[in-house]
């Protein structure tokens, strides 16, 4: 779906007139420095929980910055990518990492969009997307997802097409991609499991597996690495364009509902189910829920105290970063004074390695 297709008049709540911190409880906040960028832009910076920026990264060259993520070792990993889903047009994609005076150490002009994440072993798992042409879906050529395994050098180790397994999501028989769709299925994240208690209750959740979120099929699933089959699924009537789904160290996923489809419900939730059983065990959702509302982009980090940062994007409004407690009190509130929006945001403690090795006080 194209970015004209995203747009809705606003979000909700709107945003204030005088932008940046509007809200901070400073004995029931976590304390750290927040990631964000702007959607559209070469730049990131980290803001304090007063709302000053304590550190900002710069690019002046290549495709708009489409997601950043900061890494142990200090640096910035940034997806680059101006996005273009028609299949007759030219895309720039990308991969790169910045050191802490913006300087490019790796990149990689792999098509990448979306997420990334760095692994373990020094790799890089992609989201990833090219023209291709599956009758079985749509007639005509179009632009498909897949996942991607990067080495350092930026060879190709690992791929999964979704094409091929399609069929084990036992999608219902009307199902179809919707009006000018422009990428399929619009895959927005994928992490690789880590080792938690859900292993034990199911080995679909086995570490190493990989957890996606696929926007147009309203639903999330979990890819087995060995064998590339679709293990397991949930979403389907609950959830409407998720985003960011995460694996927590209990073994729940927390998730970002949208509520943006066809159909479009019109207000959004932040979701924690128990993936063995599919039981939501927490959700943020105001009341009336149409007083939240955040079609697009979009995600949720759960904290150590147990709080959630939450991250409220729409393309045509400044962004909108807050902090809600488990009983669903926002005790920060952060507008993005460069009037706009945020795809998503990231909470890092000041003793984390990245925050050390970054040097930012």
């Amino acid at each position: 779906m194209s970015e004209d297709n995203f747009r809705i008049d606003h979000c909700m709540p709107r945003p204030p007139a005088a932008l940046g911190v509007t809200l901070h409880e400073s004995a029931r906040t976590r304390p750290g420095l927040t990631l964000c960028h702007s959607s559209g832009c070469r730049s990131a910076w980290l803001v304090d929980l007063a709302g000053n920026e304590r550190h900002r990264w710069r690019l002046d060259r290549g495709p708009r910055w489409h997601e950043v993520q900061l890494l142990d070792s200090g640096r910035l990993l940034v997806v680059c990518s101006d996005k273009c889903y028609s299949p007759k047009a030219v895309s720039d994609h990308g991969l790169v990492e910045l050191d802490r005076d913006s300087n490019v150490v790796w990149e990689s002009h792999a098509r990448v969009h979306h997420d990334a994440r760095r692994l373990a072993n020094g790799n890089t798992l992609v989201v990833a997307n090219a023209p291709a042409q599956y009758p079985e879906i749509q007639s005509e050529p179009f632009i498909y997802d897949y996942l991607q395994e990067l080495d350092p050098e930026g060879n190709v180790v690992w791929t999964w097409h979704f094409a091929p397994h399609q069929h084990q999501l036992h999608l219902p028989d009307d199902f179809a991609p919707p009006p000018g769709f422009g990428d399929w299925p619009h895959i927005n994240t994928a992490q690789v499991l880590p080792d938690t208690p859900a292993a034990k209750r199911n080995d679909c959740f086995t570490a190493g597996n990989v957890l996606v979120s696929p926007r147009h099929l309203h639903r999330i699933f979990v890819v087995d690495r060995r064998t590339g089959d679709i293990v397991w699924q949930w979403g389907e009537g609950v959830i409407l364009g998720p985003h960011q789904p995460t694996m927590l160290p209990t073994g729940n996923i927390l998730l970002f509902d949208n509520g943006w489809g066809p159909p479009l419900r019109g207000w959004s939730q932040v979701l924690e189910i128990e993936p063995a059983t599919g039981e939501i065990v927490w959700r943020y959702r105001t009341d009336p829920p149409t007083d939240f509302w955040s079609p697009v982009g979009s995600g949720a980090q759960r904290l150590p105290d147990g709080n959630t940062l939450v991250c409220a994007m729409n393309w045509n409004e400044p962004g909108r970063v807050f902090e809600v407690t488990p009983d669903g009190v926002i005790v920060w509130e952060y507008w993005n004074p460069e009037e706009r929006s945020i795809y998503r945001a990231y909470r890092y403690a000041p003793d984390s390695e990245a925050i050390r090795n970054l040097g930012v006080e």
